[in-house]
């Protein structure tokens, strides 16, 4: 089935799976079935309505609207719309001070659903930062069983690791991306296992690599690529131990120097040979970053999963239709961001262990609720007011009618609702916009602030045997957007005993070069440069890599 996006106006398809998908969310309310509409804008346009919703990096100093202690928020104090949110800390938010149902209100049928519930989100308390059992790591979010860590976020498990994005069980790591079961890692990306590597990406079971790429259980290589159990090599090529050491203290340490390794790294990048995707262990699956999966359609970032289509993070799920970041079992939700154990629900924006659920945000072990905002286990509420369960089914479809008049019924929270501005947000990192370009698409923007733009003052070292601990003490101005950013102690350290120039750059720039060594979360339609076979793959057809299928891949890199 072909539809015409109503919000670009891009032809789209609505594929047989997703019909028989639709057809399994039914919600019944007493003798009454509702069963959901399929979707009218494309598969791009859902992931950015969704994931403008989801702040993962930008973090704020904000005053608590409960008790006026400074405190750490993922939301600043000035909304890119209508009036402030109310933010409290954590503590504050999950005791029992404050009661979620007082802010409950009477459905309006003479205005619009979405409208009412943004002022209620509006009214309703919201957590400064959502993370869990953390030590010491005040500054991350999206974290939980962390120590000693300092602006990462999506993360678990780790200690000792900064300025990163999606951890799992690392230590003493910093501005990696996509890091799994490693330690002593810097400027990593989708990298596993792996051991005391610098610039290494797309890489397993490595140990002592630098600026390399595609590597599989190699040790002291650098500037190497598509190597399989190979050690002591220099651009491909195998080197005395002796002379390798020596090519390595030529530029480690010295800024300059690296930066020309990273130019010639990306330079090898753009000519190397690529599989068409990273899928492994996946039966009927496409997409990118796919794990012991089976039938994951255009899926990104998903493991030990199935019978799913566009998902984006994903881990351990089952019928997810349009959704992102699902975690442990959610099964058979559709258009949700942020999950952990959620069945049958939509529409809805981070929600844990709940059920049937639609409309809902910061809802925890709730079921058979509508439109709520910040509930821990209720029943049967409606924009925060208790019904009986009578009630509730009585009023609910009449709710959806409404809805379903104003054409709201089927759609996602609107964009001009969102609580950050896009380029604060997850989905300016997906599908990057100019502000005008944002702007011209109903997002909101977040003004620079000018007080983190300050003139730097002192220059930095070339050499990090040259750089004294007084540069912690300095404010450093970005060479790239100039933004303001600082060296903390600890990452001084770090860079001493890893033989590391002091960055340049901010985090957020570093940050955004990392991201340039993924894809696009979109397919194309292409052949085997080898043997002709039809792939579908992540590399668009005007890029200049030689792409092969994993047959023909294996037989050039093992």
């Amino acid at each position: 089935m072909e539809r015409s996006c109503t919000k670009c106006g891009q032809t789209f398809t609505i594929h047989p799976d997703e019909q028989e998908f639709v057809k399994k969310m039914v919600f019944t309310f007493g003798e009454k079935t509702i069963a959901l509409p399929l979707p009218k804008e494309c598969p791009d346009c859902r992931l950015k309505n969704r994931t403008c919703y989801r702040n993962e990096q930008y973090l704020y100093k904000v005053r608590s609207a409960f008790s006026g202690k400074d405190i750490v928020s993922i939301m600043s104090e000035k909304p890119v719309w209508g009036e402030p949110y109310k933010i409290y800390d954590q503590d504050e938010w999950r005791s029992n001070a404050w009661d979620p149902l007082s802010y409950g209100r009477e459905f309006d049928a003479q205005r619009p659903f979405f409208e009412q519930f943004a002022q209620l989100q509006k009214s309703v308390p919201r957590m400064a930062l959502i993370t869990l059992g953390n030590e010491n790591s005040g500054f991350t979010t999206g974290t939980g069983y962390c120590k000693n860590c300092y602006l990462i976020n999506s993360s678990e498990n780790c200690e000792d690791c900064y300025y990163g994005k999606l951890l799992q069980k690392c230590s003493d790591s910093m501005d990696c991306s996509y890091l799994y079961n490693s330690q002593l890692c810097y400027e990593c990306f989708s990298v596993y296992d792996s051991y005391n590597c610098q610039w290494l990406s797309f890489s397993a079971n490595c140990r002592d690599c630098f600026f390399a790429s595609n590597l599989t259980a190699c040790s002291n290589c650098c500037l190497c690529t598509n190597l399989n159990h190979r050690e002591y090599c220099f651009m491909n090529k195998p080197m005395k131990k002796e002379e390798y050491d020596k090519r390595l203290k030529e530029f480690r340490g010295y800024f300059e120097r690296t930066e020309q390794m990273k130019e010639i790294r990306r330079r090898m990048m753009q000519t190397m040979l690529r599989k068409y995707a990273n899928i492994v262990n996946c039966q009927d699956c496409t997409g990118d970053y796919l794990e012991n999966s089976k039938h994951c359609l255009d899926c990104y970032d998903v493991n030990e999963s199935q019978d799913s289509r566009y998902v984006t993070v994903g881990v351990n799920v089952k019928d997810n239709y349009d959704c992102s970041n699902m975690y442990l079992k959610s099964e058979l939700c559709y258009m949700t961001l942020g999950t952990i154990e959620v069945y049958g629900s939509a529409y809805c924006l981070f929600v844990f262990h709940s059920q049937r659920l639609l409309f809902c945000d910061h809802c925890f072990n709730c079921s058979d609720c509508f439109g709520c905002v910040g509930l821990t286990r209720k029943k049967f509420c409606i924009l925060n007011k208790q019904y009986s369960k009578e009630e509730y089914e009585e009023l609910v479809p009449k709710i959806i009618t409404n809805m379903e008049k104003l054409g709201e019924w089927g759609q996602y929270f609107p964009t001009k609702y969102s609580p950050f501005g896009y380029n604060e947000s997850l989905a300016s990192e997906y599908f990057p916009l100019s502000e005008k370009e944002a702007k011209a698409q109903g997002f909101h923007w977040r003004e620079k602030d000018a007080r983190d733009y300050k003139p730097q003052t002192t220059a930095l070292a070339d050499r990090i045997d040259q750089t004294t601990d007084s540069v912690t003490k300095e404010i450093l101005a970005c060479k790239q957007c100039t933004k303001n950013y600082r060296v903390i102690p600890q990452e001084l350290s770090y860079y001493q005993k890893q033989v590391l120039p002091v960055p340049h750059r901010c985090p957020e720039c570093r940050h955004a070069d990392r991201l340039k060594l993924r894809n696009p979360r979109k397919l194309w339609r292409c052949k085997c440069a080898n043997c002709g076979k039809d792939i579908n793959t992540t590399y668009a057809p005007e890029r200049p890599e030689k792409i092969l299928c994993e047959e023909c891949y294996l037989k050039e890199v093992y």
